[in-house]
């Protein structure tokens, strides 16, 4: 699978433009820098290379009198027909130390500094808002040629599962922004389950612990965390942890008191993965294998039931219960399942597809 991080050279070296925190179990690409301990941002900014400034620039289009004048050498003329070729109300948007254009957006569009967008970040980790459970920060990187960047946080304390205590949840706070016009600036608490380290962010009724701005040219402002309201509306949004893990602890207790009979994981799971047209076919017969299904959603249903059974983590906790069904599907998503990169997963499983599939079953399961 692409990581589709960013790889430059250093010093006549190929390095990812990536850095974690120095821990025993490494990302899976085994790419970029390890830093031993906790990282400050202004560490993390340098470490995974994403210390470049991002500027608006105009977008001309190449018109006959553009190619003419270029094919004359006529600075003169070459000039005048740039200046008429502009296209109003566009813009690309520039990375300054390579000159590479990483998108076209509109003249309204807010460009986030990775600077600012990490130092929204130190103040969450700092400490400043008053939040008792400060996160750390464990990962930084660059996605693409620098179109979008990432750093995420880890909070100290897990949400334990199960009385053995074997089953755990570490909350983390997750924050991405881009350079291409293509996403939102995004800020959210997750938890990833710490057996099999799939994320369970399956999107609650009222979605806690998310802050999504777009990219207007007020961004900037509404990130400035020295301003009281932003700080405020910052902090009972994201400072949520307790809430949230409360919140997190009753959900997951209530899914452990769920117990599913094969009728119901076979109906759920039809429900979630089958299209309109099979999933009739099922409601009509019961048969989650009916000749009349196509073959390729039998085989997705089959892998995705394989994974609930027999799944990385899935032989921790009850088997049968909701939590059962929601830790294999997340964990086929996280595992199992084709995405093109690193990147479309993370935003599948963030907020994406595989996230509205999760939370689809989350609600079958509690309705059953």
């Amino acid at each position: 699978m692409a990581h589709n991080l960013e790889i430059k050279k250093v010093n006549g070296v190929e390095v990812a433009s990536f850095v974690e925190n120095g821990r025993k179990e490494r990302a899976w690409h085994n790419l970029g820098q390890v830093f031993d301990g906790p990282m400050t941002v202004e560490q993390a900014l340098k470490l995974s290379h994403a210390d470049y400034q991002v500027a608006l620039q105009p977008v001309v289009a190449i018109t006959p009198a553009l190619s003419e004048a270029m094919a004359s050498n006529n600075a003169e003329a070459i000039c005048d027909a740039i200046l008429s070729a502009q296209i109003s109300g566009r813009k690309a948007t520039v990375r300054l130390d390579t000159q590479e254009s990483l998108g076209v957006v509109s003249d309204y569009y807010g460009v986030v500094q990775n600077e600012d967008a990490f130092k929204f970040v130190d103040t969450l980790c700092s400490g400043e808002l008053g939040n008792d459970h400060v996160p750390v920060i464990e990962t930084a990187g660059v996605l693409g040629h620098g179109e979008r960047v990432f750093i995420s946080a880890k909070f100290p304390e897990q949400v334990i599962l199960d009385n053995k205590g074997d089953d755990r949840v570490e909350m983390y706070v997750v924050f991405t922004t881009s350079h291409d016009g293509t996403a939102a600036v995004n800020c959210m608490v997750t938890p990833v389950r710490v057996v099999c380290n799939n994320t369970l962010n399956f999107a609650m009724a009222h979605n806690f612990g998310k802050i999504s701005l777009r990219h207007t040219s007020q961004i900037n402002s509404r990130l400035d965390l020295t301003n009281k309201e932003n700080a405020e509306f910052a902090y009972q949004t994201l400072h949520m942890y307790e809430i949230y893990k409360k919140s997190m602890e009753e959900r997951f207790t209530h899914l452990q008191s769920i117990k599913l009979a094969e009728r119901d994981l076979d109906r759920i799971l039809a429900e979630v993965l089958y299209s309109d047209k099979n999933k009739a076919i099922y409601k009509a017969t019961g048969d989650a294998h009916h000749a009349d299904i196509s073959t390729f959603a039998k085989n997705q249903f089959d892998k995705v039931r394989g994974t609930i059974e027999t799944g990385i983590g899935q032989d921790v906790g009850a088997k049968g219960t909701g939590m059962w069904l929601i830790n294999g599907l997340t964990t086929f998503y996280q595992n199992e399942y084709d995405f093109k990169n690193e990147e479309q997963k993370f935003d599948s499983l963030m907020t994406g597809y595989a996230s509205k599939k999760v939370q689809q079953a989350y609600e079958l399961v509690t309705a059953v």
